[in-house]
């Protein structure tokens, strides 16, 4: 019998308004957009982050982050066309500059994740998580004003489509870790 996915989808545009969710930031201060901002906004209930987390066949205890290639775990596609994180681009020693996750002003790399120093940190009702990437001036230049479509397609978790859209309250934002 099929699932009827369409409550799902109200949740997401909760959880990631199209005019809220995704901004284009300049971490530096140098007035130049460097990375891409992705809010999740907890409008659901608290929870607790796990205190591991497994991709595929690798868990916490195993987590080795110079051999990790990310684009073995999944593909990020911007309007159809994939953003390119293979290793030739996003090398295992970048992986800790380009992507990280704040919560409440607090800073987490990948490997921190990985290792669980994000596992056990509740989020409450009203919290946002804030995931910043990285990435290449080319891919940067294709989240222009308008509307988009950022799927996020990865091993051990569905498929996770955020329809947004950039306008002059989103785009060349200075990078706040609170907000």
């Amino acid at each position: 019998m099929p699932f009827d996915l369409s409550a799902l989808r109200v949740l997401i545009k909760k959880i990631f308004p199209p005019k809220e969710s995704i901004l284009t930031v300049d971490t530096t201060g140098d007035g130049k957009v460097d990375s891409v901002q992705i809010r999740a906004f907890n409008v659901v209930m608290p929870f607790v982050m796990p205190e591991e987390i497994a991709l595929r066949d690798i868990g916490m205890k195993d987590f080795n982050g110079r051999s990790f290639n990310l684009s073995e775990y999944g593909r990020i596609m911007l309007d159809g066309e994939t953003i390119n994180i293979s290793n030739e681009i996003i090398t295992p020693e970048s992986l800790q500059k380009r992507f990280t996750v704040y919560h409440k002003g607090e800073c987490f790399t990948f490997d921190e994740i990985m290792v669980g120093k994000f596992g056990g940190r509740t989020v409450a009702l009203g919290d946002t998580i804030n995931f910043l990437a990285k990435l290449e001036d080319e891919d940067l230049a294709r989240f222009t004003l308008g509307k988009h479509s950022l799927i996020i397609d990865a091993d051990n978790i569905f498929q996770l489509e955020i329809t947004f859209e950039l306008n002059e309250d989103n785009t060349s934002v200075r990078f706040d870790p609170n907000n």
